[in-house]
C-alpha cells in the first residue's frame, strides 16, 4: 500500500548555507492511516543562527533550539528514508524549495513527487486585474475569489487556497483526526492544510482530465514536473499586465527575458521561458 509524506520545513532562511529548524509532517496510507506515529513536530539544532528574515515569519528564536537533536537524528528522517521508493509520494507547497532543503542533508529522493503549488498553477486561474473596472467591480471580483465553486485566485500562496476552500469548522475537525493545534506560520498546520489542499487538487484534476481514482495521483506527479503557460507578469515594469498584452505592446521586452532565461540554463524560471516560447510560435 502506498504512503503520502505531506511536509513543510521551516528554515534559518533561504540562502544556500540556510539550514532544517522545524519539521512538519503527516505520514499516512492511502486509506488515512497514520504510518508509526504519523505526526511530526519536531524542532531542530543548526550549525548556522538563524536570520531575522527568517525569525519574523516562522517565529522560531534561538533558544528554543537548544538542546535538540540535529535534523539528521529526527524521527521524521529516520521514517522518511525508511520509505524512500517510487511507490510513495512526497507532498509539499513548492516542493523544489523543501526537497532541497532535504537534499542538503544528505537526502536522495526516490518518491514520486507532487508540488501542490505547480499543481495549483495548473487548475486555477490567477485573476487577471481589470484596468477599467468601474466603481464596485474589484469587489465583485473579491467576492468570485471567495466562492468556491469557481476556480479564481489572487495568487498560489498556500493560505490563499486555505481561506477559499475550507471552513473554519472543516480545519477543526481535520485537527482533531490528528490532535493538531492550527496555528500561523507554523510547520505542522501548514501540513495539516497541505493535506486538506491535495485531496481538492485531486478531485479537480480527476474531473479535468476525465481520470480514475487509482490515475489522478500520477496526474498530479505529471502536473508537478510540467512547466506552466503563464497569465501575467508578478515582477518587473509589466507587472500586472498579461502576457499577451506585453507581447502587443513590448515584444522587445519578451525577446530580452526570453535570452535572459537561456543564459541561466538549467537555473531559469521553466514557467517563463515556457510561456514566452509558447506566445512565440
Amino acid at each position: 500500500m502506498a504512503y503520502n509524506i505531506f511536509f513543510d520545513t521551516e528554515t534559518t532562511g533561504v540562502e544556500v548555507e540556510d539550514q532544517i529548524i522545524q519539521i512538519g509532517a503527516i505520514i499516512t496510507n492511502t486509506q488515512g492511516q497514520l504510518y508509526k506515529k504519523g505526526i511530526y513536530d519536531e524542532l531542530c539544532s543548526s550549525t548556522i543562527p538563524i536570520k531575522l528574515q527568517a525569525m519574523s515569519v516562522h517565529g522560531i528564536r534561538e533558544e528554543e533550539l537548544e538542546g535538540k537533536k540535529e535534523f539528521i537524528k529526527s524521527d521524521f528522517w529516520s521514517d522518511l528514508n525508511s520509505l524512500n521508493s517510487n511507490e510513495n509520494y512526497l507532498i509539499a507547497h513548492n516542493l523544489p524549495f523543501d526537497l532541497g532543503m532535504l537534499e542538503k542533508h544528505g537526502f536522495k529522493n526516490e518518491y514520486k513527487a507532487i508540488d501542490t503549488l505547480k499543481c495549483a498553477m495548473h487548475l486555477y486561474d490567477v485573476k487577471v486585474p481589470h484596468v477599467n473596472a468601474g466603481f464596485g467591480q474589484e469587489d465583485l471580483i473579491e467576492e468570485e475569489i471567495l466562492n468556491k465553486n469557481n476556480n479564481i485566485v489572487p495568487n498560489y500562496k498556500l493560505q490563499t487556497f486555505r481561506y477559499k476552500l475550507f471552513s473554519k469548522t472543516a480545519e477543526s475537525d481535520e485537527a482533531k483526526k490528528y490532535s493538531v493545534t492550527i496555528k500561523a506560520h507554523d510547520a505542522l498546520s501548514d501540513v495539516l492544510i497541505l493535506k486538506m489542499f491535495l485531496k481538492e487538487l485531486f478531485f479537480k484534476a480527476k474531473e479535468r482530465y476525465e481520470l480514475k481514482n487509482s490515475e489522478a495521483m500520477d496526474k498530479l506527479v505529471e502536473l508537478s514536473s510540467k512547466p506552466v503557460k503563464l497569465k501575467i507578469f508578478l515582477f518587473g515594469k509589466h507587472k500586472g499586465m498579461t502576457y499577451e498584452d506585453v507581447l502587443r505592446s513590448d515584444k522587445g521586452y519578451l525577446e530580452w527575458l526570453l535570452r535572459e532565461q537561456d543564459k541561466l540554463g538549467e537555473k531559469c524560471d521553466k514557467n517563463i521561458k515556457y510561456t514566452i516560447m509558447e506566445l512565440f510560435k
